[in-house]
């Protein structure tokens, strides 16, 4: 083991010279006040004495390790490369078990080198790029070990290959996440937060299937806690020219549906209350309750990633089937996008990129999504 000491004002100054003595792996074993200078015990400063250390035979080990285990999954995926693509790491036979295993601790080494920035300096920057887009742990470190193992092959990569590479692994991922695969009933009906936009989205999509589908719409609101909601919902059914009612109660919601039932499309908007408050949810599912329609959950990708997910689990008891992400263009960051459907089996059909009705509204394909994972390159 390889201990050095250090005299310094501040931990922080001494921070840099233990990175740049000992590396990366190195570890403060202890700290302590001393005295320095001064003439026969006067004037002295007070200092900051650190003693460093780095383990040099533990990590040759852990790169030995990792190493041996770059090259194990190397083999593993030149000799059966469709199954391995195919099948998919859960789904492998019992007799991988072992191989899988390996590769746990090889992503877990790997993650330990994210830790301690001995990443390849040409895959730090892809690592970077998608810890700033917040990206979770769990895509972060998948897209790095596949990016580590393909490194072997090509000694002399340069940075841009590490994005092409990357762009390369998203896109098995775009793949995998769920799709719509049938279409929405006639009656779809949109619930979520307040602030995220729904009446205005509500107006877009109607705006769409009017102008563009030539399809017949109707329109519902049940956010009868908010007069201006419901001028506003009606101001977009008039310029639009279809109609629209209100409805306070089942037996409402169920005569509403009578009228409107020559329509191809029937819209219905909600209120947009606390989402922690059960009651509300509780009350909404009196409300759709033995209604035929597909229920259509609404987020806001200004939202923390951690507050979308406490409001999708609130909201599952509806029976939620696709979801709506609002004001990507209020925010650079594209990393919950892909997070959400790879926590969830939900797809994100459409994300909505500012006011304007009908425009700003995009409908999600597999090459749109790869596009916005490039977009901040």
């Amino acid at each position: 083991m390889k201990i050095k000491r250090y005299v310094v004002t501040h931990l922080r100054e001494a921070m840099p010279l233990i990175r740049q003595e000992l590396g990366q792996d190195a570890v403060i074993l202890n700290t302590k006040k001393v005295k320095v200078g001064g003439i026969f015990g006067l004037f002295q400063k007070q200092r900051l004495e650190v003693l460093a250390a780095l383990d040099e035979e533990k990590v040759a080990k852990e790169e030995t390790e990792f190493a041996t285990l770059l090259q194990s999954e190397k083999k593993r995926r030149e000799e059966a490369p469709e199954r391995v693509e195919k099948q998919g790491l859960d789904k492998l036979p019992e007799a991988e078990t072992q191989v899988l295993g390996e590769l746990k601790s090889m992503k877990e080494i790997m993650m330990q080198m994210m830790e301690n920035e001995r990443l390849p300096k040409q895959l730090k920057p892809v690592q970077a790029f998608l810890d700033a887009q917040e990206f979770s742990q769990a895509i972060r470190s998948g897209v790095m070990a596949e990016l580590l193992i393909k490194s072997k092959s090509y000694p002399n990569y340069a940075k841009e290959d590490a994005f092409t590479w990357m762009r390369q692994e998203f896109a098995k991922r775009i793949k995998n996440y769920p799709s719509i695969r049938s279409e929405p009933k006639k009656i779809r009906c949109f619930v979520g937060p307040t602030g995220v936009g729904k009446t205005t989205t509500i107006a877009k999509i109607a705006g769409h299937l009017l102008l563009n589908e030539r399809q017949s719409v109707g329109l519902i609101t049940s956010d009868t806690y908010r007069i201006a909601a419901v001028e506003q919902l009606r101001t977009y059914a008039d310029i639009l020219g279809i109609p629209m009612e209100v409805v306070q109660s089942p037996a409402d919601l169920g005569q509403s549906l009578e009228r409107l039932s020559t329509c191809d499309v029937i819209l219905m908007d909600t209120a947009g209350r606390n989402y922690q408050q059960y009651s509300y949810i509780t009350q909404l599912e009196t409300l759709l309750s033995g209604q035929e329609m597909s229920i259509t959950l609404m987020l806001s990708l200004t939202h923390r990633y951690s507050d979308m997910r406490l409001i999708t689990d609130n909201f599952q008891s509806l029976g939620v089937s696709e979801v709506i992400m609002t004001k990507m263009d209020e925010t650079t960051v594209r990393g919950p996008i892909f997070n959400f459907m790879e926590d969830y089996n939900l797809p994100i059909t459409i994300l909505t990129t500012g006011q304007n009705v009908p425009d700003d509204l995009v409908r999600t394909t597999p090459e749109f999504l790869l596009d916005l994972v490039m977009e901040g390159r």
